[in-house]
């Protein structure tokens, strides 16, 4: 018995130091590196994530989506019951253009 407590100091000591010298761990982070389609920063891949983009921004009526060959998205949508030509660029920014 006398040995429990003087055993028992030197087996936290031994443990203590073992973890010390442990590297830390690299883990895997569970933020992804880009927003989620259809987020706003995020690039749309699918007419549907690009039309949610739009809506997002508060236009409605959204027609004629089309993709265009640098990969952003042209539409026709209503605002302020307005017919305005639309772009969402590859970054995902939604943006008035001339029709």
């Amino acid at each position: 018995m006398k040995l429990a407590l003087p055993f028992a100091a030197l087996l936290v000591t031994v443990s203590s130091i073992a973890v010390a010298q442990m590297p830390p761990s690299t883990g895997s982070s569970t933020t992804p590196a880009v927003p989620p389609a259809g987020m706003p920063g995020s690039a749309p891949q699918t007419a549907t994530s690009a039309r949610t983009q739009i809506e997002a921004s508060g236009y409605t009526k959204i027609k004629d989506l089309k993709r265009k060959d640098d990969g952003s998205w042209q539409a026709i949508a209503t605002k302020n019951d307005a017919e305005v030509a639309v772009s969402v660029d590859t970054t995902g920014n939604v943006t008035q253009t001339s029709r």
